[in-house]
């Protein structure tokens, strides 16, 4: 096994001595004040990650105008602010880090909030074909770029008088600065556009004014985009002279990203891409530049020691996995890597619920919330029995007994996993079952009695007498209430995942959601003929899908050629076609098999039938309501706490 040793190397991003090579990536972290300050929620967050062992901390985006803030995230336009970072910066200190602040203007990124406040306008370089339409857009002047290099200079003075150690220029995924950058978005014929060295002249004159302000020795970190992830943009031998271009200009490290960000799904890779899918361009930037490297996008601790060694990266940037678990570089230098809580990259934290706000995460039921962890020891130690196997049970589980309670976990089948199983069963979800392994280790060092294989009843609650009872069933899939929809010719898309169903000859999936999408993937993939219907748009029906995966899995449908039969109602199956409507019309569409995945509809029949009958009855999970594993955990947590 890899004792990782080269993650622990000390190194220097310009003066600044870092104690490893780990770094954490700038995320969306929605804890500012409504006027963008930083708050105790947000230094709890930053804290808990310095304590938990990475060398250098990057602050989510610091807007640095007034015109273009975001709501809860953090500004820096303002002397006002920079107390709130002293607070930050001292405590990150004292954990044992450094601290980095990420500079930006979204510029496009804007459109990410849904709506433009009054008298606001989208800053771009140029009005282009691909832009959004009826959004107020602003093509920047020469007197606009002179005055934002300026902000962002003062930005990086304040944040340098704040204590913090450098500054990062967010200039990848089509903020502001990226903007420029790209031909996609840069279509300008003065000295900012055409040629790759104007395209970068904005960038460029920001370091400069940046390092005369702030001094030489101030580190400044530029985030650049390895490709733009959409035709007819950014390419490799582009990046590369770009890249060259920020080194000339001051800069004294390099962080590759990828796509731009509105349009793409390749900033934040899923389950979908492949491990370290921007690596390839980081290696050539690598070999051009004399200044630090930092990778990032989906390296594991394996990848990450590789690259290190071999010398194709001199950091390691991380943000989800720090999420799914904060002391993941405290445990891999202990020697406990087993021990780190993986992340999946499910991308349920880019989600924002807002019964569940700020955020959540599949792994972590504390992200957001480090203040409140870890839970106490319980008062009065409580008999619990817990019904459900899958996640949500299997979390609830472990946390009460974490708290001292004496827990008993029942799940009516052969083994734990409930509809998780059918999760990691899909096509390149192989990472969600080290959750699900990781879930059961806890249940034994917890202590938990899991006894499987057993149904529980009500006579049987009331003959165990506990304390407390969660309820955690779970759902399963909906039907669909037209004639045919219970034929021989019809399975569930679980079944088909999960191998249980068998697809024979032309196939029809019913529902543009994640399992309709990831259903039809599978099957065109395997080379079978496949169509999907859906009575709404492709994502759309229910709960809001998270954007970068929707993309990732919509542009696979694109690429497999899937015929995509959207706003059309299914009225009736036969055992040959699926009926459905177009516009107002009827057509038959050739079906052999037709597989349902149209949602999913809790089992909560226990929960009512123990309601009033033992002292305190708890339902958790999509027993409930039907809902995502990051919500689901968030519950456990905050149940946890309750009993």
């Amino acid at each position: 096994m890899s004792s990782y040793s080269s993650l622990y190397q000390p190194g220097n991003i310009g003066k600044l001595q870092l104690k490893n090579r780990l770094i954490l990536a700038a995320m969306g972290v929605p804890l500012a004040d409504a006027e963008g300050g930083v708050t105790d929620k947000m230094i709890a967050f930053y804290r808990a990650r310095a304590a938990g062992g990475v060398g250098l901390l990057t602050t989510s985006f610091a807007s640095i105008s007034a015109d273009a803030t975001f709501p809860l995230t953090l500004s820096i336009h303002d002397d006002r602010f920079i107390p709130g970072y002293r607070k930050m910066a001292d405590v990150i200190h004292e954990a044992g880090a450094k601290l980095c602040v990420q500079l930006m203007h979204p510029g496009l990124l804007l459109l990410f909030l849904g709506w433009i406040a009054e008298g606001v306008t989208v800053k771009v370089p140029s009005i282009t074909p691909r832009l959004k339409k009826d959004v107020p857009y602003h093509e920047l002047g020469h007197a606009d770029i002179d005055r934002y290099i300026e902000l962002f200079a003062e930005a990086a003075c304040r944040v340098k008088e704040s204590g913090a150690d450098a500054v990062e220029l967010h200039a990848s995924n089509g903020c502001l600065v990226s903007t420029f950058f790209s031909p996609i978005t840069n279509r300008r014929t003065d000295e900012y556009g055409g040629s790759v060295e104007n395209r970068a002249r904005f960038a460029r004159r920001i370091v400069e004014r940046i390092k005369e302000r702030a001094g030489r020795d101030f580190p400044v970190i530029v985030r650049i985009n390895m490709h733009d992830d959409m035709e007819g943009g950014v390419g490799p031998e582009e990046v590369v002279r770009q890249a060259a271009a920020m080194e000339s200009a001051g800069a004294d490290a390099l962080n590759i990203s990828s796509g731009l960000e509105y349009w793409t799904s390749s900033t934040i890779p899923c389950y979908l891409y492949p491990e370290g899918p921007m690596l390839p361009m980081a290696d050539k930037v690598k070999k051009a530049v004399h200044i630090p490297v930092i990778a990032a996008g989906k390296i594991g601790l394996e990848l990450s020691d590789q690259l290190l060694t071999l010398g194709k990266a001199d950091f390691i940037a991380m943000a989800r996995p720090l999420l799914a678990d904060p002391d993941l570089p405290l445990k891999v230098r202990k020697g406990r890597a087993q021990d780190v809580w993986q992340c999946i990259y499910c991308n349920n934290c880019l989600n924002i619920d807002l019964d569940l706000y700020p955020g959540q995460c599949s792994v972590n039921p504390f992200v957001y919330r480090e203040e409140g962890y870890p839970l106490p020891k319980a008062e009065n130690r409580k008999r619990v029995m817990v019904v459900g196997g899958g996640l949500a049970g299997m979390k609830i589980a472990s946390l009460l007994a974490g708290r001292g309670h004496e827990v008993s976990l029942y799940e009516r089948s052969p083994g734990l996993g409930g509809q998780w199983k059918t999760a990691c069963a899909a096509p390149a979800k192989k990472d969600y079952a080290s959750l699900a392994e990781h879930l059961e280790r806890c249940l034994r060092q917890e202590g938990v009695v899991v006894k499987t294989g057993v149904e529980i009843t009500k006579e049987k609650v009331l003959a165990a007498k506990p304390d407390a009872v969660v309820v955690a069933t779970g759902a399963i899939p909906a039907g669909l209430n037209v004639p045919g929809a219970t034929g021989e010719n019809v399975v569930q898309g679980h079944d088909v995942i999960a191998g249980r169903a068998v697809v024979k000859g032309n196939s029809v999936v019913v529902g543009g959601r994640f399992i309709g999408m990831e259903v039809a993937i599978m099957l065109a993939e395997q080379g079978r003929p496949v169509s999907l219907v859906t009575q709404a748009g492709l994502g759309e029906d229910g709960i809001r899908l998270e954007p970068m995966t929707f993309r990732a899995l919509a542009r696979k449908l694109i690429e497999l050629r899937v015929p995509l039969y959207l706003h059309s109602r299914v009225v009736e199956i036969t055992g040959r076609a699926v009926m459905m409507t177009v516009g107002d019309d009827i057509f038959a569409l050739p079906a052999d098999t037709v597989i349902l995945a149209v949602g999913m509809r809790p089992e909560n029949k226990l929960a009512q039938e123990l309601e009033g009958l033992v002292p305190r009855v708890h339902t958790l999970g999509d027993c409930v309501k039907p809902k995502d594993a990051a919500a689901v955990m968030v519950q456990a947590g905050q149940l946890a706490r309750l009993i």
